[in-house]
């Protein structure tokens, strides 16, 4: 009894490790694919163009597998019941408007501010997941998420002072028309905020002082700081943050889509005993919307490949790399839990943040204390 209860143990070690290892094996394909798309945010004008460009090669390669594999007919059987097509559009679906966002909000703000957000979606998944798959987690389990979650918080709540927080570039770059007569004047956003701190002269006194941003936030985190110490001052600062890159706010909404879209793909693959085709049927439906837009709207988006090779090659890879996350990410459920994969999974962050420093030359010095907690 007690040969088979070791062995039983042991079985379970094996499978707990090898679900992480396909966990972190979707996690360098994540992290890859982040750096690529934080490029192709500053080659091609339209999210939803990335979208469609990348998502063309998935569903090319994946017919091509499916056909070689002789499993069209297992394809048209999985068209024809309606929890798989249901549970492979829905979860196609909010991909597409997942994978928009997120080309939006790397466009709007740094690599480095966006994707340590993504590490709030074990978070949310450790809720989700008990209602939809009926996953109970352990305490050990629950520390793991939580660790990571706090982790990813601190490195934007104390990435740096009220009045030295990066900014979005594409907010520091904008131009705000003002008044002058008809020569008119062009000015940064930036001195159009500072303009608001200089008192008006038009009599109205100090009423009328309104406040520059710099100002605001050292002062939003006073307050809070006065009334829960610490931790009220950190929360100051994550709103700040926030508030100052539209990007991390984008980012933050998209990680609750991502783990309703994990439970719909562990659903889907239970439902489903062919993994390759269903993969394929689910793609279908996330490639649609995009596709049909591109092909309304602005059909020259596709002179991307014979115009700029470096960039049509970078498109085929963030496909690419999404299918191998994805599947990655499917063979981990076989044996660990969804939020645990999802956690492990959102080591990426790591890879991402040092990979804008590397490539985009983002500042990142005052997070590495907590891209180590991570």
């Amino acid at each position: 009894r007690r040969a088979s209860s070791r062995a039983a143990a042991m079985r379970a070690i094996e499978g707990h490790a090898l679900g992480y290892a396909w966990a972190f094996a979707a996690s360098l394909a994540n992290a890859s694919q982040d750096n690529l798309r934080k490029l192709a945010s500053n080659r091609v004008k339209q999210p939803i163009e990335i979208v469609a460009l990348s998502e063309v090669f998935n569903v090319v390669a994946l017919a091509c597998a499916v056909g070689a594999s002789g499993k069209w007919g297992k394809f048209a059987r999985y068209a024809r019941r309606g929890d798989l097509v249901a549970l492979a559009a829905a979860a196609g679906w909010l991909k597409a408007l997942s994978a928009a966002l997120l080309q939006r909000a790397l466009r709007l703000t740094p690599l480095s501010l966006c994707v340590p957000y993504l590490a709030f979606t074990p978070l949310w998944l450790l809720v989700i997941s008990f209602f939809l798959v009926h996953e109970t987690p352990t305490l050990r389990g629950v520390l793991g998420v939580m660790v990571i979650t706090v982790g990813a918080y601190m490195l934007n709540a104390n990435s740096a002072a009220p009045e030295k927080l990066e900014k979005s570039p594409r907010l520091e770059e904008g131009l705000v028309r003002g008044g002058g007569g008809s020569s008119g004047r062009v000015r940064s956003a930036r001195e159009s905020l500072e303009s608001l701190a200089t008192p008006p002269t038009n009599g109205a006194g100090w009423m009328s002082i309104a406040f520059s941003e710099a100002a605001a936030s050292s002062f939003r985190e006073e307050r809070y700081g006065v009334r829960l110490g610490c931790v009220g001052r950190s929360v100051a600062r994550q709103v700040t943050t926030l508030r100052s890159n539209p990007g991390s706010l984008i980012t933050l909404g998209i990680a609750a889509v991502y783990a309703l879209v994990a439970d719909l793909d562990k659903l889907g693959k239970l439902h489903s005993d062919d993994l390759l085709v269903f993969i394929f049927l689910q793609r279908c439906f996330l490639l649609a919307p995009p596709l049909t837009y591109v092909m309304v709207k602005n059909p020259a988006a596709f002179n991307v490949f014979t115009k700029t090779k470096k960039v049509g090659f970078a498109l085929a890879l963030i496909g690419f790399l999404d299918i191998a996350s994805m599947y990655a990410f499917l063979q981990s459920l076989n044996y660990i839990f969804t939020s645990y994969a999802v956690a492990a999974k959102r080591t990426s962050i790591l890879a991402s943040v040092v990979g804008g420093a590397l490539f985009f030359k983002e500042p990142i010095a005052r997070r590495l204390p907590y891209i180590f907690i991570m």
